[in-house]
């Protein structure tokens, strides 16, 4: 794939800025191309230069954010399975939650897509079940159930974060989503620190 130009780059950021800020507030359906392209003070054929319509910029941008997740949630996960439990960090994953917070937030939020949540599980989970399964040392018995169950969790946990606009700086964070993946919810709770 080519890599695009900084003045692309920065045009279909703002076709993208002015998308979620619809977005944040209203139904996909209720969206003009006009208010997105009014909202990004661009023309609408410079918007049709780049998507088809409004569901081929949100396709987009939730494949471009899934992509860059996985890419970093793959050598995390590695790590996290096969290596040493106490040298692992999960903090490059947090990042790029922060990174593209005010889309995740909207894209997880009352008015996001409900598809977005079952994609990002089914990639996660497709990605870690075929680490796990090219291990020979890993347990394969109820993978579906336990992926199932892990992935929820997680996801649940990120967005929960995002919604309270990530209170908890992103090292308490890490700690808190290291010590319940590692340990459990109900050892967690019975800590003492």
């Amino acid at each position: 794939m080519m890599k695009e130009s900084p003045k692309v780059m920065e045009t279909k950021e703002r076709i993208k800025d002015a998308f979620f800020e619809l977005y944040k507030d209203q139904k996909i359906e209720k969206i003009s191309i006009k208010e997105i392209t009014d909202k990004a003070q661009l023309n609408r054929g410079t918007f049709y230069v780049y998507y088809k319509d409004i569901y081929d910029l949100l396709d987009q941008a939730e494949d471009e954010i899934i992509q860059e997740l996985l890419a970093k949630l793959k050598g995390t996960i590695g790590l996290l399975l096969f290596q040493d439990h106490d040298n692992f960090s999960i903090k490059p994953a947090l990042q790029l939650f922060i990174k593209h917070s005010k889309y995740l937030k909207i894209l997880l939020g009352s008015n996001g897509d409900p598809n977005f949540t079952h994609k990002l599980k089914s990639i996660v989970i497709q990605s870690v079940k075929e680490m796990i399964e090219a291990s020979p040392h890993a347990k394969k018995k109820n993978l579906d159930y336990i992926m199932e169950y892990v992935s929820s969790a997680q996801l649940g946990l990120l967005s929960y974060w995002l919604r309270k606009d990530m209170e908890l700086d992103i090292d308490e964070f890490e700690v808190i989503m290291k010590r319940i993946n590692l340990n459990g919810p109900l050892s967690y709770l019975r800590s003492e620190d």
